[in-house]
């Protein structure tokens, strides 16, 4: 027998504390939940913390049992901690949030997290607000400081403590995963507190330039960029159909793969001149005003050249019901404050991740080519000077990869292999160091049990895939290769089932999906929609067939959501 060595015998050990730690009846644990509750942490260095409930929960046929902490850091930073009995894995996570944040779901956010394990925290990141609101700024300095960069921290340093309180023992590993605003908040975390997390998924991090007004309104508001003199808009959302349709005849190839989509938007030579009206205005051309809109929206705002898609009710206004005036789209990085108070808190673009690295942190960042919310190139941008700052791409790719996913929206969803198991990828690289050269992608069909960010992917049965594809590292994603199970290439063809019969259940399914997500009600609305228009697209449907589709949907058995995006889809088609 070899004998172990000291280090070795505390590996050991150290490798069984889950186990030793969990080995207790459901009476004991419950005890060490309650014991949790009050003032005990209040001393933490930085972040004296208060546990304002710890309720216990016992195991069912579904879940183990869990200790559900409700707490907050001082002064306000509310958080959410699930720290599961039996199947506690020896990892704690953190998943971030999305736009203004405001809200603690840490149930809906670590939900399969602790499924698999995971004692999983959530903040509000240190106000009340909607997703999508900024009326928590005004004279409100604290708050924009958690929100900056504190909070995050705080209760990570607060659900550590309290974890290690409940288990009798230190996680193992920690580990971050969010996108939008919570990949910001990964990012700031590598670069503001390096010893926070093992490894990190950020994804679509939003705020790598300057923020808000400290940029034109002509690079941050579609909106403005798309009214006319007359206050309507200029490109209505049924021409970003015609604008995607020439984008993928041109340039789906460039990556070699057919397949719909575009693999390098920077190689795609398409302009929308080519689409231009001879003379006057109709529905399968562009109008000088229009063709003028879709350059600016890829040349000042930084649309990449397949994404119009996403410029449907996003970019590009709802058309309006009788007696309605125009809807205006909002914008949210407008409204938080000074500008230049805001970039100073709330900036993830630091390049010096030297700190990061020399602790053993590694990094996923990943942004779709498709995101009509964070640009992609400032997020490719600040990659490349993290590989200069670091002595290179070698030097960078030791601990630092970004993936570019092709027909990917914003976090999730699109035409592309979107949804990826992230969690699995990071801990094969931090704890068995087996570095993702590729990410394999899933597009899920209709219907599919998949939550919104896929952290639900290894429990969904892979008859849901409709195809997979490999996302190589950059700067691998120009050279894309498709994967080999279960499906390869191209999209699956579209079911031969009668159109209004698809569009009522895509309503139902897209709805579902967007509030499931959190979305705010203006962009569960305009989800929908974009998701009929896609439909339209992918089968050829002419105006006067989909008008006839939509006006045959049985309007009683939809939801009023459903019933406005009908009302004014049909608008929409009756323009021209």
């Amino acid at each position: 027998m070899v004998a172990l060595t000291v280090r070795g015998l505390l590996l050991l050990l150290f490798s069984l504390v889950p186990a030793l730690a969990q080995a207790r009846s459901a009476d004991d644990a419950a005890e060490a939940c309650r014991s949790l509750q009050g003032d005990r942490f209040a001393g933490l260095p930085g972040a004296p913390t208060f546990v304002v409930r710890a309720t216990w929960r016992p195991a069912t046929a579904a879940q183990g049992g869990v200790c559900a902490i409700e707490g907050y850091v001082n002064p306000t930073v509310k958080f959410g901690l699930l720290l599961p009995e039996e199947a506690w894995n020896g990892k704690f996570l953190v998943r971030g949030c999305g736009g203004s944040c405001g809200e603690v779901v840490v149930e809906r956010a670590c939900r399969f997290h602790v499924m698999d394990g995971y004692a999983c925290l959530h903040t509000d990141m240190g106000h009340y607000s909607t997703l999508s609101d900024n009326n928590w700024t005004a004279n409100n300095l604290q708050g924009l400081v958690d929100f900056g960069y504190r909070a995050t921290h705080v209760t990570t340093v607060a659900g550590k403590a309290i974890a290690q309180a409940y288990y009798s023992a230190p996680p193992q590993r920690s580990y971050f995963f969010a996108c939008s605003t919570g990949g910001r908040q990964g990012l700031v975390e590598a670069q503001r507190f390096p010893d926070d997390f093992d490894g990190i998924v950020a994804i679509a991090p939003a705020n790598v330039l300057p923020f808000g007004d400290r940029r034109s309104e002509a690079q941050t508001n579609p909106d403005a960029v798309n009214t006319g003199t007359d206050g309507k808009p200029i490109l209505p959302n049924r021409k970003a159909l015609l604008v995607h349709q020439a984008v993928v005849q041109r340039c789906d190839l460039n990556d070699g793969l057919r397949d719909g989509l575009v693999g390098d938007p920077r190689q795609c030579r398409f302009d929308p001149a080519e689409l231009q009206c001879k003379t006057g205005d109709a529905r399968n051309c562009l109008t000088a005003p229009q063709v003028d809109v879709v350059r600016r929206f890829y040349d000042q705002i930084g649309a990449q050249r397949g994404s119009e898609f996403n410029w449907i009710s996003a970019w590009l206004r709802p058309a309006t019901l009788p007696g309605e005036t125009s809807l205006p789209l909002p914008w949210l990085a407008h409204g938080r404050g000074d500008p230049v108070v805001i970039e100073t808190l709330n900036a993830a673009n630091n390049p010096d991740l030297r700190a990061y690295k020399r602790q053993g942190g590694k990094l996923i960042l990943v942004q779709g080519w498709d995101d009509q919310s964070v640009m992609p190139l400032p997020t490719l941008d600040y990659y490349e000077t993290v590989q200069r700052t670091m002595g290179g791409a070698a030097a960078t790719r030791d601990f630092a990869r970004l993936f570019m996913i092709p027909g990917m929206d914003h976090c999730a969803g699109g035409s592309g292999a979107y949804a990826i198991n992230y969690m699995k990828t990071l801990e094969d690289w931090v704890e068995r160091g087996r570095a993702p050269d590729a990410l394999l992608g899933v597009h899920p069909r209709p219907g599919s049990p998949l939550d919104y960010f896929g952290t639900n992917l290894s429990r969904v049965d892979n008859q849901w895939f409709e195809f997979t594809r490999l996302h190589p590292a950059w700067p691998e994603s120009e050279r894309m290769a498709p994967a080999r199970a279960p499906h390869d290439g191209l999209p699956q063809p579209a079911p031969a089932t009668p159109l209004a019969g698809e569009l009522a259940a895509q309503l139902k399914e897209s709805e579902a999906f967007a509030t499931a997500a959190l979305f705010p009600r203006a962009t569960i609305a305009g989800y929908m929609m974009r998701t009929l228009w896609k439909t339209f697209f992918a089968r050829g449907t002419g105006a006067d067939e989909a008008d006839a589709a939509l006006a045959a949907l049985p309007r009683d058995s939809l939801s009023p959501a459903a019933r406005d995006v009908v009302a004014r889809m049909r608008v929409e088609l009756g323009l021209d």
